[in-house]
């Protein structure tokens, strides 16, 4: 399989603490908490399945895998950071032929296409419950697949996480909204800079 690779690298952003998730009485996490919440192309679910593992032995995280199938060639991006957040253009050069050859061993694509290894930058997708329960008290930007109230793209504050969704307290509307995860077409941090 052929594929290039570019690099990009956006401002690192330190997310929150991870023990936002809801917890029951005795400390136990409230239900089963599925590890991707959105719903992925099915290329890009093989890409996760394929590649996360190896990505973690590395010391990284795969935050988000976005794959667009194009007529001349299609492009695989994949956003990658430290668990600790402040991945370094050096750590993504490293990252990359890794990534690449083994995305020609398991050659889960068919056809030409980019490989863009990449930073979440500020504006960090949320893609698994972790990353909701990370950004939990914070400003984050919603998009649904199907228009709610005439709109499809919703701002606010995180206000809880769910293991079927999450509740937004809306800016324009200043109510809470609750939205399950398989409604989302896409989340993320949505830094307000004043």
């Amino acid at each position: 399989m052929w594929a290039e690779a570019h690099f990009f690298v956006g401002s690192p952003l330190v997310p929150g603490n991870i023990a936002a998730l809801r917890l029951g009485p005795a400390g136990e996490p409230l239900g089963k908490w599925p590890v991707m919440a959105l719903q992925l192309n099915p290329v890009a679910k093989k890409v996760v399945e394929l590649l996360e593992p190896h990505i973690e032995k590395q010391g990284y995280e795969l935050v988000s895998v976005e794959y667009r199938k194009g007529s001349r060639g299609s492009l695989l991006r994949l956003l990658v950071d430290r668990p600790e957040g402040g991945i370094a253009l050096g750590d993504l050069e490293k990252l990359s032929p890794i990534l690449g050859d083994l995305l020609d061993v398991y050659d889960p694509i068919d056809g030409r296409y980019l490989l863009e290894v990449a930073s979440p930058g500020i504006n960090r997708p949320l893609t698994k419950v972790e990353h909701f329960a990370a950004y939990r008290g914070r400003r984050i930007k919603v998009r649904t697949h199907a228009a709610r109230d005439g709109r499809k793209v919703f701002y606010g504050e995180l206000t809880e996480i769910g293991p079927s969704g999450i509740e937004l307290k809306d800016e324009e509307t200043h109510n809470a909204r609750q939205f399950d995860f398989d409604e989302i077409q896409g989340a993320n941090y949505e830094h307000k800079f004043d």
